[in-house]
């Protein structure tokens, strides 16, 4: 008998979860299996504007949850597995209950991480009750697949499956140039929270400004992570945008100028991207951007991100002082730390086999039974 196409929902809420799940999307149609592949915008703690929606689904094809549309997707044994790269509270809510765990036909849920983890056992704890983790890099994944050295606490308890990677750590698909293209432009990628104050995000924008006077033939941009009146509700509320620092800063070169563009757009233009502490360094080296990350700026002391940058990057050959950000002097990234950090391309094909893997028990106690022939009319 054909076995059915798993069918799986990819949960979103905000930017970052819905190019988790757009991402996710590509790479489980990329792999050599069917499987139908729901998007599902999580209506309760939603934080996109309409442009964001019509810039990463311009189709418009996805599903809206709200509470009780979300337990009937766990529940109602419509998915396979609800995949998804934040854990919420009314999804972990229903999975810590044991009997909806245990209950047979319901979706699995397989949680990665949101992206470049600053604060580990946090994100470890909220996927507690998950049915699998993605997790890296490959020394974390190490530590929670040995029973033996996985911490013996009850909110980090065994999960049935530990995989390493995410749709964002892709082992980059070509090496960067070792010097800067004599074309295009130049992009620093923004983040929500870091740099803190708004005495360092004006010392950041005024570095840009530097660079591009020195630039006069490349444009350098500014990539906003939103616009300023868009997401308002996001975990990562932008207190000190940089449209409104701009109009505080006199005579600002012309060719640096601010975009709201996506950042697919932004890596096919970029000869050279600069960031402090965005994921958008992972999203450079995967496409073999030159990089450079620099966490040299004006109150580094009161950002709470700076030190886990440094730390997940120690080893990267990337971070660089602010003499070799304004000159643009950047290194290729290390091998090794690249082979810790990134994972294969056949991401999509682990996930579908794990969904397959996780559901095999089910369908064992589903599958109808043969009568057995009676030993008399047996042949």
């Amino acid at each position: 008998m054909t076995r059915r196409a798993p069918r799986i929902l990819l949960l979103f809420s905000d930017d970052s979860t819905l190019i988790f799940a757009t991402r996710m999307r590509s790479l489980l149609r990329d792999a050599d299996a069917p499987a139908e592949i729901v998007m599902g915008a999580y209506l309760p703690e939603t934080a996109l504007s309409d442009r964001q929606l019509r810039q990463f689904i311009p189709d418009g094809r996805y599903e809206i949850l709200d509470k009780p549309a979300l337990a009937e997707a766990l529940m109602g044994g419509r998915y396979a597995a609800i995949v998804t790269s934040r854990v919420y509270g009314h999804l972990d809510f229903l999975l810590s209950k044991a009997l909806n765990r245990q209950k047979a036909g319901r979706a699995r849920v397989i949680a990665f991480l949101g992206g470049l983890d600053f604060f580990p056992h946090r994100g470890m704890r909220n996927r507690r009750n998950c049915d699998a983790v993605y997790l890296f890099p490959r020394s974390t994944c190490d530590r929670f697949r040995n029973t033996e050295v996985r911490p013996a606490t009850p909110e980090l308890a065994a999960w049935p499956h530990v995989g390493f990677g995410h749709p964002a750590f892709l082992y980059p698909r070509k090496t960067p140039a070792a010097s800067l293209p004599e074309t295009g432009d130049i992009y620093f990628f923004t983040q929500a929270l870091s740099p803190s104050t708004a005495r360092a995000r004006l010392h950041m924008l005024r570095v840009m400004a530097a660079i591009a006077r020195r630039n006069p033939d490349r444009t350098v941009w500014i990539k906003l992570r939103h616009l300023p009146d868009e997401n308002t509700r996001h975990l990562h509320r932008e207190r000190h945008d940089y449209p409104s620092l701009a109009e505080q800063v006199p005579d600002l070169p012309a060719n640096l100028k601010l975009t709201a563009c996506t950042m697919d757009q932004a890596m096919r233009n970029a000869a050279l991207g600069i960031t402090c502490t965005s994921t958008a360094a992972i999203d450079l080296l995967r496409e073999g951007v030159p990089t450079i990350i620099h966490l040299d700026y004006l109150d580094r002391a009161l950002d709470p991100l700076v030190a886990p940058m440094q730390r997940l990057f120690e080893h990267s050959n990337l971070i660089r002082p602010l003499e070799d950000l304004l000159h643009l002097r950047f290194a290729p990234p290390d091998p090794g730390w690249l082979s810790r950090m990134f994972c294969p391309p056949d991401l999509g094909a682990d996930v579908l086999r794990v969904i397959d893997t996780l559901n095999a028990p089910a369908r064992r106690r589903t599958a109808p039974r043969r009568k057995k022939t009676p030993a008399a009319m047996q042949l």
